[in-house]
């Protein structure tokens, strides 16, 4: 039996990481009390957590022993595929070797002359652990709709979709997943928000947003979406999403899943529900959504490949347990835990 695919298309970003005591306000200097490099996109994130979350990092240190580097053996369980651009740059080199070191087969990521990698500067406020970003897309950019017509083979068993890179090109992925048979699933977790197309909603099988991404897209306040979870969920799910995650911080998340029983999707039933927060120690909270993503597909998969139908609660859960782990940790893509840390 071959083993499953997870497909992540979306941005690879080099990290400028600054931590201060609190943000300046305008016109104000500060010093900080450190700053660092790092791994970092959405779409590169998305694909480490999977990655981690799918296997110990005992396992790949013997697969990569064998010579599993970036291929097919590199893993026990999930093969995770990321498709994306970086520049010919320093930091480009260092994302796809980064990527290959954590088992993820980086084939897919194109390395463009003339173009710079992106950039992600992170401003990390150290007493309550929240952060600021500011994104320069560069090669990022350069992935377009033509480039996505048809989807690389082998054909994922799930497609994961971010939207740091062109609108119009996560939209004609959309469709080039839809036109699979069968159509492959899509988790698509829309951020940075920005509006949809009606039509897009109804090819998304998984939709996570944060409070924030939310409110950008229901078109109402933080305040309004924390207070009509229920309503904001069933909207979205009008709209077509099959099942829908928002994520809360440390209030933890709200979800439900609504295909009914024997429809073929795979979804066991309706359930909604909410899941309180993990107790944390916040130091960094980059790349908390970006592991709830990751941990939730692996999830979602490894149900899958065991016959079972989607067990949403079971996924929520596992999700919110890895990223309060990665919250505890500095950085973005080096927060990421592996499946037995969580």
């Amino acid at each position: 039996m071959s083993r499953p695919v997870i497909a992540i298309i979306g941005s690879l970003n080099a990290d400028l990481i600054t931590r201060t005591s609190r943000i300046p306000s305008p016109g104000e200097t500060l010093h900080s009390s450190s700053f660092s490099i790092g791994c970092g996109g959405k779409g590169a994130n998305q694909a480490v957590a999977c990655a981690r979350l799918s296997r110990t990092r005992e396992s790949l240190s013997r697969a990569n022993e064998r010579g599993g580097h970036n291929n097919q053996n590199a893993s026990e369980s999930i093969i995770v595929r990321m498709e994306g651009g970086v520049g010919s740059d320093l930091f480009g080199q260092n994302l796809i070797e980064t990527l290959m070191h954590d088992g993820v087969d980086t084939s897919g990521v194109q390395v463009r002359k003339g173009e710079v990698t992106g950039v992600a500067v992170i401003l990390v406020e150290e007493g309550s652990g929240e952060n600021r970003i500011l994104l320069s897309p560069g090669a990022n950019a350069s992935l377009r709709p033509e480039a996505f017509s048809s989807l690389t083979a082998p054909i994922p068993d799930l497609l994961i979709l971010q939207l740091e890179i062109p609108l119009e090109t996560v939209l004609a992925i959309l469709c080039a997943a839809a036109a699979c048979t069968p159509p492959v699933p899509i988790l698509f977790n829309p951020a940075p928000a920005t509006e949809l197309p009606l039509w897009a909603y109804s090819l998304v099988d998984h939709l996570i947003v944060n409070e924030t991404e939310a409110a950008a897209l229901y078109g109402a306040p933080e305040e309004y979406i924390c207070s009509n979870l229920s309503k904001v969920g069933r909207e979205f799910q009008k709209r077509g999403a099959r099942n829908v995650v928002m994520t809360l911080g440390k209030a933890g998340l709200w979800f439900v899943s609504g295909d009914p029983v024997g429809d073929g999707t795979g979804v066991s039933g309706e359930e909604e529900g909410r899941v309180a927060g993990v107790k944390a120690d916040v130091v960094d909270t980059t790349a908390a959504g970006d592991t709830f993503v990751g941990a939730y597909a692996v999830r979602v998969v490894q149900q899958k490949m065991e016959g079972q139908r989607l067990n949403i609660r079971d996924a929520v859960e596992w999700a919110n347990r890895a990223a309060a782990k990665a919250v505890e940790r500095e950085g973005a893509m080096s927060s990421i835990p592996w499946m037995d840390e969580v």
